[in-house]
Parts: C-alpha cells; structure tokens; sequence
C-alpha cells in the first residue's frame, strides 16, 4: 500500500481519509523497549504525552529560496522554519534530520556550493545530517568543509574515506529524544553519479547496514532504529526485509510534489517531497513495554507563514545572487539557437562554442588543451540571445553541475564513442556528439553502429590505434546517455581536481569577450 500526500487539491481531497486511515492502521508495533521505565501523564493542557517523541524529517535542499513549478510554489528555508517550530510547540521532544543533498544540482548549488544552506540548517537547529550523493558534487573538501562549518554532526554507515575510515568519522548515532534512545544509520547510493573524486568510497549498502547496527546495538541498545537513505524504493525495500532491526527508513523524495509513505513488512519507509516542499512527522509512543511508529505530512507550501527571520536570510542571498549572475562577462554578437532540437540531430554553433571551451586549455589546472572537446546536444539546455552574456548564462547553458574531466583514448574508442552517441539519432537522443578539434560525417540512413562515415582529427584520418585526449564531463564518462566507450580511457584529470562546466563555459566566454560563433562544418550528413 502506498499513500501518496502533496498539493493543495489532493490535500483538501483525502486529508481526512489519510488521518483516519492512520488511526485505523496504526500503531505499527516495533520491537520490544530494552527499557520501558514509566511515561508519567503530562499536566492538563500539554498537548503531547511525554510517551510521545516526534521526529521531523526533510531532504533534498538545493536552494534556500521557494522553488515553483506550474505556478505552485513550496519549500524556502523561512517557511521551513515555521512548520518545524510549530512542531516543536506541539512537542517540545522532537529531533530533526536532514537527509542530504544540499550543496548541487541547481544553479543555486552552483555558485554556493551547500554553505548557505549549511549557515540555515544551524539557524533552523538541525540535530543529525546523512550525505546524498550530490552533497559531493564539487569534491571531497568541499564535503569536509561543510561538515565542519555544521553545528549538527554527519553520519554515513557506507562512506568512507581514503583510509577507510567512516567519512565523516561517525559510522551511526543514538541521541536521547524524550524518553526515547533513537539510534540513526546512514547510507547513500548512487556516488557514482557525482563528481566526488578521490577522498570518499561507497560500501555495500545493505553489508555496511548490517555490520554498523548490530555495532550500535551491541553498544547502546537504542528503543528505535532508523535508516536514513540516499536510494532508490526497491534498494529500501531489499533493506528493510534483509535487516529487521530496523524500525523505519527516512528516504530521499520519490515524487518531486508529493510525500511517499510505503509499508514494507509492517515497517514505515517514509519520503518527503523534493526541494523541501515537505516535512515528514513521525511520531514515536510507547504504549506499555511496546513502542508504536505513526507517520503523517507537514506540508511546507504557499500556506505557510515565512518565519520572518529567516525570511530575512532568504531575501539576502537572492540579491547575493542576482548581482552576482548579472554580471556581464562577453558580449554575443550572433544568436546561439537550437530550433527544433537541431542539438540532437546536427551540429549547433552553441555545440561548438561549448566543446571548445571544454577542449580549451583553460579548462584545466595543467594549463594543456585536449586534442578533442565533447559535449553530448542533450546536455545543452538554453539558447543563447545576442546580446549581454552573463554568468547567469553559462549556468542556464550547462545546469547540471558537471564537471570537465580529461582522458587518453584510443582511435577505436573514439570511434565507437560516436557510434553510442549517433544510435539514437531517430529518436533524438541526448548523446549526439557536439565536438571539437575533429570533424565527423555520418549517415543516419545506415544501421546503428555502422553510422560514422569518416572521422578526422587535427585535419588528418583517425587512427584506431593512436591515443588522443578528449575533453569531456564526467557525466559521459561514466557512460550518460549510453556513451560507454570512454569508461576503460585513461583518466588524466578526474573530478576531484576538474572545474564545473558552466565555470569553464563562463571562463572562455570572458577570454573570447566577443561571442561570434556560426557553424563551420564539424559535423555532416552523408
């Protein structure tokens, strides 16, 4: 059974049910308390009984402003702070968890890299944090300096660092929480998706669970166990059936707009909305000698009143970055357009502009340009006007937050890499190659794999058994968009020392500082 919560309409629509579906339902009976004790009776007029613990669980805070989608705006750190409080009026025995994911994946995480969220969550009183992949994004000491400017610790169960070690230095947790001892894993997935580098490795996840519970509970016997994951609802299921001491899982958002509560063996396995668009109430009672879970939403919406403080906070960092992404850097003297995603079917004068930037030796600390730039069409998102270009520019071009690695290659590589790029070419699949410092034909007309008609490089025929180094994201190297040729290449500047695309977009914008590109026959049809 699923119950799905979010949006005004749905809200409105089933509220009731979902309250009265919870009585009906729960309690869900945990395990037996190590240490009952006794609950007394709160005095008349409190409304929780100190049986009652509440936890307060969010993740997924990319930017400390509201987002909006289809004219519905939710999240912000001022209306965030609202509903917390209100919780904790309610139950002043309340702990509130984040988990992860706050420094890429927006423009907002672009430019600030995760401290102004970081400053918020001090303010809002966060008392535990687990990583998400994306908390990695810009490398392994972006990480750490994060973790040290947090007032709350880290936990992560499955990463760890260079020397094995748990990378935050905190394999698990137990915090007191009323009169409850609730003890906290941490596990995240997916690090292969970000650019985190050398400094932090992934364990197995449902291993590392195992081995770090019973730790904890041979260690402090906590009345209450919770996973906090960064995965996927099939990876939280396998979880929860392999690993029966634990109570309930807080997870990443599985629908962007709308909380997710899953019940998997009689356990709780809780997501919130993305962008922190909700809070998830899980409220924790004993009830003689056994302990019950009941979960519910706290919508963080239009609805909610700003905390004026940090309101406050909110307003400053919008000016912070307004200033800062206007701030023009070149100017483009012929428009960069892609009218009817001519990006994927064909080369684009902003697929030039933008491969050359990677290729430029300006992209790399080493100060060598690559003999080939590379940049997939469907990793280009906005047009480009003539006119001002502006920091804010290079960011709407490039929004992904990658990161502009370098490889060897052989010929036979780059040539099967532009295969894998050309096969969904009828489909207008995102990997079709933008390139520079080579030129490619091919004919669409022939079966996949068999496409490329010639390749050059440097104006000289490809040689399958000559190296060549390629500029290109992290994101393809790891096989995007099923361009897996590169994954064996050698890898001459990793992600742990490789600049942001939308940063080295912007670098060789300003070095050219006169935009002027058209397209110079890189790429043709047969």
């Amino acid at each position: 059974m699923i119950i799905s919560v979010g949006g005004m309409r749905l809200k409105l629509a089933i509220g009731t049910m979902v309250a009265a579906l919870m009585i009906m339902v729960l309690p869900i009976t945990a395990h037996a308390a190590t240490n009952p004790g006794r609950c007394d009776r709160d005095t008349p007029g409190r409304p929780m009984n100190k049986c009652v613990a509440t936890l307060l669980y969010f993740n997924d805070a990319h930017d400390v402003r509201p987002v909006v989608d289809d004219g519905v705006s939710r999240g912000g750190v001022a209306r965030l702070t609202t509903v917390i409080n209100n919780a904790r009026q309610q139950n002043p025995r309340s702990a509130t968890i984040f988990g992860g994911d706050l420094a890429g994946g927006t423009l907002f995480g672009g430019v600030y890299h995760g401290a102004p969220m970081v400053d918020a969550f001090n303010r809002i009183g966060v008392d535990l944090a687990n990583f998400g992949q994306h908390d990695f994004d810009f490398g392994v000491a972006n990480t750490q300096d994060l973790v040290g400017r947090s007032a709350f610790p880290w936990i992560s169960s499955n990463l760890v660092d260079g020397q094995g070690q748990p990378f935050s230095g905190r394999p698990w947790s137990v915090q007191k929480v009323g009169a409850f001892r609730i003890g906290y894993l941490g596990l995240t997935d997916a690090m292969d998706t970000t650019g985190a580098g050398a400094g932090v490795d992934q364990l197995g996840v449902v291993e590392s669970a195992r081995r770090q519970l019973a730790a904890m509970q041979a260690a402090e016997h906590p009345d209450v166990v919770v996973a906090i994951t960064q995965q996927g609802p099939d990876q939280n299921a396998d979880l929860v059936a392999k690993l029966p001491g634990i109570d309930v899982v807080l997870t990443e958002e599985v629908q962007e707009d709308r909380s997710v509560m899953t019940r998997q063996d009689g356990r709780w396995i809780l997501a919130p909305e993305g962008n922190i668009g909700s809070v998830i109430k899980v409220d924790v009672s004993r009830h003689g000698n056994r302990i019950t879970i009941d979960p519910s939403v706290l919508e963080v919406d239009q609805t909610v009143t700003p905390d004026p403080e940090m309101k406050q906070f909110e307003d400053h960092y919008a000016a912070d970055l307004d200033q800062r992404l206007d701030q023009q850097i070149a100017t483009v003297a012929t428009p960069l357009t892609m009218p009817d995603n001519a990006h994927r079917r064909g080369e684009v004068a902003l697929g030039d502009l933008v491969a050359d930037a990677y290729r430029s030796g300006s992209a790399f600390a080493d100060g060598k340009a690559a003999d080939i730039g590379w940049i997939q069409g469907g990793g280009l998102r906005s047009e480009v006007p003539a006119g001002p270009f502006t920091v804010a520019t290079g960011y709407g071009v490039l929004p992904f937050d990658n990161k502009v690695i370098k490889v060897r290659a052989t010929g036979a590589q780059l040539r099967q890499a532009l295969e894998q790029g050309l096969s969904g070419y009828g489909d207008q699949g995102g990997g079709f190659p933008q390139v520079s410092g080579i030129r490619y034909a091919f004919d669409p007309s022939r079966a996949v794999g068999s496409r490329v008609t010639s390749v050059t490089v440097g104006g000289t025929a490809l040689d399958p058994a000559a190296s060549y180094t390629i500029a290109m994201t992290d994101y393809v190297r790891n096989g995007g968009d099923g361009v897996t040729a590169f994954t064996d290449a050698e890898l001459l500047v990793d992600s742990a020392t490789a600049r942001v695309d939308a940063d080295v977009l912007n670098g060789f914008a300003r070095s050219l500082q006169t935009i002027d590109y058209r397209t110079d026959g890189r790429i043709t049809h047969d």
